[in-house]
């Protein structure tokens, strides 16, 4: 079995208050494990860099703070970039790690290093592995009982051979967050890379960042409409493309709806306007293969191992 060092890559943002309970957890599941940790701070004044130095024995981590808040994705390139091991873990801040869970992670790993590993995660009262395809909103968290293997894994917890994610120029940074982790599994799948799923079900909060704030509420709300459009631009393949633009149009009908109810309308029209202008030139931006009918028959069909 293949030896696995692993970097566990984090972005933050207003995560101090949750980084303090998870991250020792963390420390304790790493003990004796080849496990370093790079910390991507895009909202540094609220104190994450004085928990991690509490935690964390200086030379086992690296701490990189960016005021300006260029976005997850973006935090997350950033971060892989400073990394020197041969995996990463994208983690993110308000997941808790059980003992043994980053030996479990590493085990996985090292049966087939080559493969993306697509953490399983506990929330809302469900549990999720990785990403799925859905005809209404495009992708969606992926249901732990679903027969089929995931599309590829979700930001929240999700293993990378470091390699790969370079090479496919990891995130897409325009997305700024919310659909970034779907744009790169589409590619990845249709690249013909398959992801492993570890139904490990770690405990995690969601939504940490934007709960409590109206203002970020409604962002979070233009993003997912836009980037939905952008998504589907980039990846899809021209035929599937315009069967999925009349199936994306009634669903986003439906989700206008659900977005008076909750008082967001105004941002995710807004969203639906921005996705439909930056359309053509988020899918000139890549110029790999692209996710067609012969790659959703296999998606479809292809059952988990």
């Amino acid at each position: 079995m293949t030896a696995v060092e692993l970097t566990v890559v984090t972005v933050l943002y207003r995560s101090a208050g949750m980084l303090a309970e998870t991250l020792p957890t963390w420390v304790r599941s790493a003990e004796g494990l080849p496990v370093r940790f790079v910390f991507a701070d895009n909202w540094p004044e609220d104190g994450c860099a004085e928990i991690i130095a509490g935690c964390l024995d200086h030379d086992r981590y690296r701490y990189l703070p960016d005021s300006s808040n260029p976005g997850f994705a973006a935090g997350c390139n950033r971060a892989v970039a400073a990394t020197t091991t041969s995996h990463v873990l994208l983690l993110n801040p308000d997941v808790w790690l059980p003992d043994g869970a980053l030996a479990r992670i590493c085990a996985t790993v090292a049966e087939d290093p080559g493969t993306p590993v697509a953490v399983g995660l506990a929330m809302h009262g469900g549990e999720y592995v990785g990403i799925d395809l859905n005809p209404v909103s495009l992708f969606i968290d992926r249901s732990a009982t679903t027969a089929r293997a995931p599309l590829g894994p979700s930001g929240g917890a999700a293993v990378f051979p470091t390699d790969l994610y370079r090479r496919f120029g990891g995130f897409y940074e325009h997305l700024f967050a919310w659909g970034e982790d779907a744009d790169l599994a589409l590619r990845l799948y249709a690249s013909g890379t398959p992801t492993r799923p570890l139904d490990l079900m770690l405990p995690h909060a969601g939504g940490h960042s934007v709960d409590g704030d109206d203002r970020l509420q409604g962002f979070r709300a233009f993003l997912l409409a836009r980037n939905r459009l952008l998504v589907a631009a980039r990846t899809l393949t021209w035929p599937l493309l315009l069967v999925a633009l009349p199936v994306l149009a009634l669903a986003h009908v439906a989700l206008a709806a659900r977005r008076v109810r909750q008082g967001l309308l105004r941002p995710f029209l807004r969203g639906v306007g921005h996705g439909l202008r930056q359309g053509p030139a988020a899918r000139r931006q890549w110029t790999g293969k692209r996710f067609g009918f012969a790659t959703l028959l296999s998606y479809l069909t292809v059952r988990r191992a």
